[in-house]
């Protein structure tokens, strides 16, 4: 991790959303300064987008059914098969779901290239699906979805561990995926 602390006026952190304790973010955090036991994912994918066996995107042939008041959509396939396990499949549904709101909400946090927490207001570059964002002008000239392998595999694991954290709970109406989640002491 570069080790470079850059200062943002407190204003532009505040215009950016992220806010910690009512304290604006100056400067780029190390990961481990986001609490992910206190995240506020929204939940912007919703249950039918993701099919609940193969836990792939649906297609447009997809059938709909309902289980314990979710509608799923997957292939006919699917289906049977989701009918044979379902407390398994809805199971590994929700989690998958909630990784996938996690990555969406938190790809602009991360810096895609240091790893570090960053205040926004950066260049933002289109890879792997997700919006990812630099946290400084260095990082701007390797914002290239080529580079963001393993922030993509870095962003998946702390989804999945705030997921175990959280029971995968969604919060709506959050500023910011951080705000109330940064530990000022790391």
């Amino acid at each position: 991790m570069i080790g470079r602390l850059i200062r943002f006026p407190i204003a532009a952190a505040i215009a950016a959303g992220v806010i910690a304790s009512g304290a604006a973010l100056e400067a780029q955090l190390p990961p481990e300064a986001v609490m992910l036991d206190k995240v506020k994912i929204p939940q912007t994918i919703g249950p039918g987008r993701i099919d609940p066996v193969t836990l792939a995107d649906v297609g447009a042939d997809a059938v709909a059914w309902t289980w314990n008041g979710i509608e799923y959509k997957g292939s006919a396939a699917s289906k049977a098969e989701f009918a044979k396990a379902p407390e398994e499949h809805a199971a590994a549904h929700k989690k998958e779901l909630y990784v996938r709101n996690f990555m969406v909400a938190m790809s602009t946090i991360w810096c895609p290239i240091t790893d570090e927490v960053t205040p926004g207001g950066r260049k933002q570059v289109d890879g792997h699906g997700l919006k990812w964002e630099s946290c400084c002008s260095f990082c701007d000239e390797e914002m290239h979805p080529e580079n963001f392998k393993e922030a993509l595999n870095q962003l998946r694991k702390r989804a999945e561990t705030s997921y175990e954290l959280t029971g995968g709970k969604y919060t709506e109406g959050a500023k910011s995926p951080v705000e109330g989640a940064i530990d000022e002491n790391v």
